[in-house]
């Protein structure tokens, strides 16, 4: 039996969300021939996204001053998002300064996380914990969307040839991330013998 920790159980309803608009924008398009902008429900889904993210990050966090930050971010963010969600951007483009703003902080509160864990004096196996293998999911995909997506509009106007090539960095990244997400949901599950991390 799958027995998820409470933050991973916000992680997996992240999941569950990120699924059903993936299957609705592809229902938009397909099915009934959607021919507007699918833009907007990637903008709202910056705003969900970042927030179930910090959150998850409040439950496992030990250094105070960081849930000071994570607690300024879950009030700022919801402002920053609407502001540049319509007046730097329209809401049927793509929100980057949104997205940078959030992942910027994401791999901070992930980095400071696996900082606190490898310098714990806890014996635990980080095989094992879910928690460790999430902030490492979102450093390897963040670390290398965020410049990206910062970029996207630039290379889009200017260097479009590029900007599909390096779509596929997206992709790869995501593949990555949602890998780590299934090995941090089944690790509990899986015996290790040995384990020095």
């Amino acid at each position: 039996m799958l027995k998820l920790t409470k933050q991973l159980k916000v992680v997996a309803l992240l999941c569950v969300y990120t699924f059903l608009l993936e299957i609705s924008v592809f229902l938009f398009k397909q099915e009934i021939g959607y021919e507007g902008s699918t833009l907007p429900q990637y903008n709202f889904f910056i705003l969900v996204e970042f927030i179930f993210y910090a959150y998850f990050f409040k439950q496992i966090v030990r250094n105070v001053y960081l849930l000071k930050v994570i607690n300024l971010f879950l009030l700022m963010f919801p402002v920053l998002w609407y502001i540049f969600s319509f007046y730097c951007f329209n809401i049927l483009q793509w929100s980057s300064y949104a997205f940078v703003f959030g992942g910027t902080f994401i791999i901070f509160f992930a980095l400071i996380y696996c900082y606190e864990k490898l310098t714990s004096d806890e014996t635990t196996s980080l095989f094992n914990e879910g928690e460790f293998w999430i902030a490492i999911g979102l450093i390897v995909y963040y670390t290398c969307v965020v410049p990206y997506m910062g970029m996207f509009h630039y290379l889009t106007e200017n260097y479009e040839k590029l900007a599909v090539k390096l779509k596929s960095l997206n992709l790869i990244t995501n593949i990555i991330m949602y890998l780590l997400f299934a090995y941090a949901f089944l690790c509990k599950t899986i015996k290790t013998k040995k384990s020095y991390l």
